[in-house]
């Protein structure tokens, strides 16, 4: 049975058509019904196209599709775009339109091989020729990334290298795009973009062949279409012509993939710029019940570059539920998560912790191994399994005395791996040299000279040197660890030498979250930490296939999944809105494609959502000259969902009542109420929600009544009777009572008043809006607006103040 909303698309039948779904609306099911309409009318199913995103959404699409008509029905083909690309390319191959060339794409190892020949021949010295050589595998990943976005627009290399921002180390990849292509195209391969980049590059050179190619199809179908980039737009206008009709489906809020040139213009005006079209919705949710979808919307809603679609649970799904916990440095909260919800009946395959970063994902794969709790890594490796930590093994080993029984071989590779985790900037060959010497003469090689090497890197070798000798002498190995990172400054390191950004910062976390998990083991001996690590690691590398097993993966992975139970782990303001990559965006449209992620994740959860988050339990803010880091606040995010106002509405409407706890007015909760309970009715008595006004008085249970001075992304600054604290965006929509002004400014000091304005004031300026004075001298007034801080000469200050 459709809802009214699926059947006013089933019903489309003039021009074309632009359906906007939210996460969960059954747009699959909803397309099936509308091909089997148009069949039954008689449209030949050999005139209809359906283009999926993925293979995994093909199948499913095909198998509905097939369980709907039966085994011997004639179907419409359905195909991803690639796989309309290479029948396409093959096509024109035969036609000679293109070169002939070999249509099984080049794997992994081959391209690889071809792309490191490529930016060896590319790079200006032999510097950077070592260099590429001895870190080649974050080279080839790096670009292996710039030409797949190459490849996803018909722009040139140095366009998309300029516009995606990339840093002038990479200037070689231009060179590099051009020489790899050389040689793809003399040996007559393709690389999986190709099936499209290749004949959308010569339909592109050649507008008769457009033309010949348009208009054989009566009806394109078009799913996760916020999805798509610039060359597959192209191929879709190129054989749309002026015959066909197409319905697009997606939802700019789940446009996720903007490093493979997707971008959300294509739901919100490209589409429309180039066909003119009615557009429908599928605004209910078949997932999740009304506290997912209260959070989800309030936070999305934040986005500017949007469609104003609002998610609403459908009537007939049952209740779910949000819960935010505090982020326990030994990552005891996400286990003790998982074993309540096996406890509610749920099964350990239900469950799936969804990461921002592969650093988040370390940490939880700990906890939940040290909790006995089986889990799969998708998509990424596991923890011990990583090189890095490999590397803190040999010193634990080393520690332990356990390395010294190992035989030579082994030494020799072991030492090896360590130096070049030491971030030494040292040739991998020269690094050979030393790790044979010291198994053969010991640690004093590292204190040998050698030609080859600059006093800043002798020097680096007899740090690490001094380190080895004392490590035997260490008895906790959490501190050992800890004092050989630091006194190497090796987390900077690895962030400051990293090719890519991220990575570094993966890397960096990652050894971080392995170090704090060995410090907080009740028995540091070296023995018993190798015991405990070699016991987690056969239960992590056991079979888990027939297993009910925990998921660990990325938001990005989680795309088009569901679960029952989804737990979003460390949602800290460095991780949510996560900013590091090698490449720029404008600060706005970063902080909207992260909110996006976030969104996405959430949606993923049927049941129970957990968001885990530091910095719950600082109640009492933060001196304003001890601001904490990022690591230590909540995301913005948290703030932005109004969580316990969804929670409250939630339950309010689970219990089927008309009366609610919300101020009037045009909010996302007021329109979700319109949709949900029409005649609905808001209560008298209801809080003010949401961020405070600068300027606003609020009363804090400790430190009594203060006066908002400061707002800013993060959260907000309070005068007090003689001090400023500063306070999250959570803790600032969660824990404060607002006081009318004329109550409460007799609790607040005044201060020195000069030329009419006093620090604390808050006013507005014809230019800058409202803003609050931060500091007066005799000649200058400070004033902090949204735009940032202005300083303006007293004497002609002009402003108007409001509190």
């Amino acid at each position: 049975m459709l809802t009214e909303e699926q059947q006013a698309i089933t019903n489309h039948r003039r021009g074309h058509a632009r359906v906007m779904a939210v996460a969960g609306a059954g747009k699959t099911s909803t397309m099936v019904a509308y091909v089997l309409a148009r069949l039954r009318e008689g449209m030949d199913p050999r005139l209809i196209r359906v283009v999926m995103f993925n293979k995994a959404a093909q199948e499913d699409f095909s198998r509905k599709l097939r369980m709907a008509t039966g085994a011997d029905a004639l179907l419409p083909p359905v195909r991803t775009f690639h796989a309309m690309g290479r029948n396409l390319a093959i096509s024109l191959a035969k036609e000679g339109y293109m070169p002939a060339f070999d249509p099984s794409p080049l794997g992994d190892g081959q391209t690889g091989i071809e792309m490191l020949k490529a930016l060896q021949a590319a790079a200006g010295t032999s510097a950077l020729r070592a260099a590429i050589r001895e870190e080649q595998q974050q080279w080839l990943d790096t670009f292996a990334g710039f030409v797949d976005l190459v490849k996803s627009t018909l722009a040139a290399p140095e366009v998309t290298f300029a516009a995606a921002g990339y840093a002038e180390q990479y200037q070689l990849f231009v060179e590099a795009f051009a020489r790899f292509e050389k040689w793809r195209k003399t040996a007559a391969r393709v690389t999986f973009a190709d099936f499209l980049y290749d004949p959308c590059r010569v339909i592109a050179n050649d507008p008769a062949l457009a033309k010949y190619l348009a208009n054989r199809v009566e009806l394109f179908i078009v799913d996760e279409f916020q999805d798509i980039n610039d060359i597959q737009f192209f191929l879709l206008k190129t054989l749309v012509g002026e015959r066909a009709q197409l319905q697009v489906v997606g939802d700019a809020d789940q446009c996720i993939y903007e490093f493979r040139g997707a971008k959300p213009e294509y739901m919100l005006s490209y589409f429309g710029d180039r066909f003119s079209h009615q557009s429908y919705q599928l605004s209910r949710t078949f997932r999740y019940g009304h506290h997912i979808a209260l959070a989800a919307a309030q936070l999305i809603n934040y986005n500017q570059r949007r469609d104003p679609l609002l998610c609403i649970s459908a009537n007939s799904v049952a209740p779910s539920h949000v819960e935010l916990c505090l982020q326990t440095p030994d990552g005891a909260a996400l286990a003790q998560a998982c074993k309540a919800q096996r406890r509610e009946g749920f099964s350990y395959s239900d469950m799936a912790f969804l990461c921002r970063t592969w650093a988040q994902a370390a940490p939880v794969e700990l906890a939940l191994l040290k909790q006995g709790i089986p889990n799969r890594v998708v998509g990424g490796s596991r923890v011990l399994d990583r090189n890095e930590i490999k590397a803190l093994l040999t010193l634990i080993r080393i520690m332990d005395g356990e390395f010294a029984r190992q035989n030579s071989s082994e030494q020799s590779l072991q030492l090896f791996e360590l130096l070049k985790f030491c971030e030494l900037k040292i040739r991998h060959e020269v690094l050979k040299g030393f790790a044979s010497r010291i198994v053969t003469t010991g640690v004093n090689a590292l204190r040998l000279s050698e030609d080859s090497l600059s006093i800043y890197q002798e020097r680096r070798l007899q740090g690490v040197a001094d380190l080895l000798e004392e490590l035997p002498q260490v008895a906790s190995v959490g501190q050992g660890l800890a004092a050989f990172i630091n006194k190497l400054d090796l987390l900077n390191a690895m962030r400051d030498n990293a090719l890519n950004r991220e990575d570094g910062e993966n890397r960096a976390a990652t050894v971080s979250a392995f170090i704090e998990f060995v410090s907080m083991q009740s028995n540091q001996a070296p023995r018993a930490i190798l015991s405990m690590l070699g016991e987690l690691s056969d239960q992590g590398g056991s079979d888990v296939t027939g297993t009910a097993a925990v998921t660990i993966t990325t938001m990005h992975r989680s795309k088009g999944l569901e679960w029952p139970v989804v737990l979003l782990p460390n949602l800290s303001a460095h991780y949510m809105p996560y900013q590091a990559g090698t490449r720029r965006r404008q600060e706005h449209d970063d902080r909207e494609a992260e909110r996006r992620l976030m969104y996405v994740a959430m949606t993923r959860a049927i049941k129970v959502l957990y968001l885990f988050a530091p910095g719950l339990d600082a109640s009492n803010g933060w001196p304003i000259g001890q601001r904490p880091d990022l690591h230590q606040l909540p995301s913005p995010f948290l703030a932005e969902m109004n969580l316990d106002l969804a929670a409250q509405i939630s339950t309010q409407l689970d219990a089927g009542v008309s009366l609610f706890d919300v101020t009037a007015g045009d909010g996302v909760v007021q329109r979700y109420l319109d949709a949900v309970v029409p005649g609905w009715t808001a209560s008298d008595t209801a809080a003010q929600q949401g961020l405070p006004a600068l300027g606003a008085y609020l009363k804090h249970a400790v430190y009594g009544v203060g006066r908002v001075s400061d707002i800013g992304e993060l959260g907000v600054t309070l005068d007090f009777a003689g001090q400023q604290r500063f306070f999250s965006r959570l803790h600032a929509t969660q824990l404060f009572r607002v006081e009318p002004a004329a109550d409460a400014s007799a609790g607040v000091d005044a201060a020195t008043v000069t030329a009419g304005f006093a620090v604390g004031d808050i006013l507005a300026h014809d230019k800058f809006g409202r803003g609050a004075v931060l500091a007066i001298d005799q000649h200058t007034i400070a004033v902090k607006f949204s735009a940032g801080r202005k300083t303006f000469r007293l004497a002609l200050f002009q402003a108007q103040k409001i509190a």
